[in-house]
């Protein structure tokens, strides 16, 4: 099924404050989404497409929220301390791995989708964030720091056998594994900016996908076919 019926998530702050927005492939029937005059941020859609997790400053703490799309219903899944950021459904919508920094600096755990049942997945003194689940539910890629500047690395999905996937650059970003199972997108930064870049999940074929401007936070269509960034 392509992506010409479907919606894109995205944040604007054409209200004057960052909320989130619903629109069509082609930019038409924007819908606001959010209206709390806060900070709202990455949005991530449920593999049935009814609800979106998100993070809001609505209450003060970055905290992570569930929203069904159709009756606007919304409750607060994750609310601890500290970052409760970059949320990610999981591919069968029973889970959520999201970055925490509950217990100091930010690290990786899921949460059940009610927030009730937590594990955490990462142990390291890094900073650990951006999760992104492979296709069928058994490895997340995720951005991190424990080797001095941010890389793209890859865990299965209980948090063991952690390696790095980005060898090239300095300083990479924004990890988003390929519906198909076999790419992974992210950004590394580069003289004027940063770039989209393709690479195999074994760490081979890195492709350069753009070189005008500065390109961020890419996201595949439900396809595999396209990238929005």
């Amino acid at each position: 099924k392509g992506p010409f019926t479907g919606k894109i998530a995205f944040v604007s702050k054409r209200s004057g404050n960052k909320e989130i927005y619903l629109m069509d492939y082609d930019g038409h029937h924007v819908q606001r989404i959010t209206a709390n005059r806060s900070i709202n941020l990455n949005p991530d859609f449920s593999p049935s497409g009814r609800e979106i997790i998100h993070t809001s400053y609505k209450k003060g703490n970055p905290d992570l929220y569930r929203r069904d799309l159709f009756s606007t219903a919304e409750s607060r899944i994750s609310a601890h301390p500290g970052i409760n950021i970059t949320g990610s459904w999981s591919p069968d919508g029973n889970r959520i791995a999201l970055s925490l920094s509950r217990d100091g600096n930010a690290e990786i755990y899921v949460i059940s989708k009610d927030g009730r049942q937590m594990t955490r997945l990462t142990r390291t003194s890094a900073i650990n964030t951006s999760p992104s689940w492979s296709p069928d539910g058994s490895r997340i890629a995720f951005l991190s720091d424990r080797l001095g500047k941010p890389q793209i690395f890859v865990m299965n999905s209980d948090g063991s056998s952690p390696s790095r996937l980005t060898t090239s650059g300095a300083y990479s970003v924004s990890p988003a594994w390929s519906p198909k199972g076999d790419r992974i997108l992210y950004c590394r930064q580069h003289s004027g900016g940063f770039q989209i870049h393709s690479i195999a999940t074994d760490g081979g074929d890195d492709r350069q996908l753009t070189t005008d401007g500065s390109n961020e936070h890419p996201r595949w269509s439900p396809d595999g076919r396209f990238i929005t960034f």
